[in-house]
């Protein structure tokens, strides 16, 4: 389990150095695009499609990164108040509501992108085809969704050794039931 949590990092790291590769691509053409709009009248033709179709698959390139990296934004008020046991039931279950979410979203993108390909769209200015680039995206959400499937699988053994270690009565007395 360890090996196919390593790789899986390592592979989300190499996702979002392509992910921001494409949108520090898309912000050299965007820039590109506004000096040679504005100096010679002359603007570079389907900008905008291409920043249509990047945004979505750069995005979605950074997102299992952030969960592997776990750099959710949490508040952990509670669960240092109230104890180390309490506090990993809460991070246990942040980490199941955030697998939820992304799973839903990965769920959600399916038909939406099957929804692109029948329909045969394309952007306006290319005509590039929409849908791989929406695929693109759906597959991301989904490795994101199995990223966050080792966390939460990491956050139950921590609770599991967590339980085995400590006596009954230090837990009642963690929650100052003593």
């Amino acid at each position: 389990m360890e090996a196919l949590d390593r790789l899986s990092r390592r592979a989300t790291q190499w996702l979002a150095l392509l992910g921001f590769a494409g949108l520090l691509l898309l912000a050299l053409m965007t820039s590109l695009d506004a000096l040679l709009r504005s100096a010679f009248s002359a603007p570079i033709h389907g900008v905008n499609d291409v920043s249509a179709v990047v945004m979505a698959v750069v995005i979605s390139a950074c997102i299992p990164a952030n969960l592997a990296q776990r750099r959710n934004i949490t508040v952990e008020v509670l669960g240092s108040l109230l104890g180390k046991t309490v506090n990993q039931v809460l991070t246990l279950f942040a980490g199941v509501v955030v697998l939820v979410v992304i799973g839903l979203m990965a769920w959600k993108f399916i038909p939406y992108t099957e929804g692109m390909y029948l329909s045969g769209r394309q952007t306006w200015v290319l005509a590039w085809p929409v849908w791989p680039w929406w695929a693109a995206a759906t597959l991301f959400l989904i490795f994101a969704a199995f990223v966050q499937a080792l966390n939460v699988f990491a956050d139950v053994m921590a609770l599991i050794r967590m339980l085995r270690t400590r006596p009954a009565d230090a837990l009642s007395s963690e929650r100052g039931l003593k």
